[in-house]
């Protein structure tokens, strides 16, 4: 027996003209997911934003939305526009701050994905790990009082997704990661 409840209800599509295009559209896709007491927090790759959602009343609220980076790529590769979507994917929790990775727009260009610190009381964000390649997913891991960061990348080499993925593992978010899995493909 299992019992299903919507908890919240994301438009598939919102009106997101250009000036180039005004009956474009900004479709939704929700990513990913984490539950803290009686929030529930949803990263939305196609509309770039972080929802905060009140488990106990439905009201969904949008936390922070990730604004467009120039593309370092533009009109030396063929592919993309003039700046790039922050396609926000995993998130994870670590003390009272949430981290939100930014997996990047086509071309994907190298260097350009970032994990974003966020504080959930007033959805200020902050880039916290720097320098990525399709960033998909954040762990972090306590240890005694050191905190470490693994990081998922789809994809290392690029632009696109040249192969192959990797987890790195970050013992300061500036500091060098260490390669800990480099054949995902």
């Amino acid at each position: 027996r299992m019992m299903i409840r919507m908890i919240a209800d994301f438009q598939n599509y919102v009106s997101f003209p250009l000036p180039f295009f005004a009956s474009n559209i900004q479709l939704s896709n929700p990513f990913g997911l984490l539950a803290i007491e009686d929030e529930l927090y949803v990263t939305d790759g196609g509309r770039n934003r972080v929802w905060k959602i009140d488990l106990v009343t439905g009201t969904v609220s949008t936390l922070v939305t990730f604004p467009p980076i120039p593309n370092p790529l533009f009109g030396i590769v063929p592919a993309g526009g003039p700046t790039l979507d922050a396609v926000p994917t995993g998130i994870a929790t670590a003390g009272d701050q949430l981290f939100v990775t930014l997996f990047r727009g086509a071309p994907f260009p190298p260097g350009t994905s970032t994990v974003e610190q966020i504080d959930p009381s007033t959805g200020t964000d902050t880039p916290f790990i720097t320098g990525l390649k399709t960033a998909i997913d954040v762990l972090p891991v306590v240890e005694g009082d050191q905190t470490h960061y693994l990081v998922l990348q789809h994809a290392s080499a690029g632009p696109f997704f040249g192969s192959p993925g990797q987890v790195k593992r970050f013992d300061t978010p500036t500091g060098p990661p260490a390669i800990l899995a480099g054949c995902q493909t």
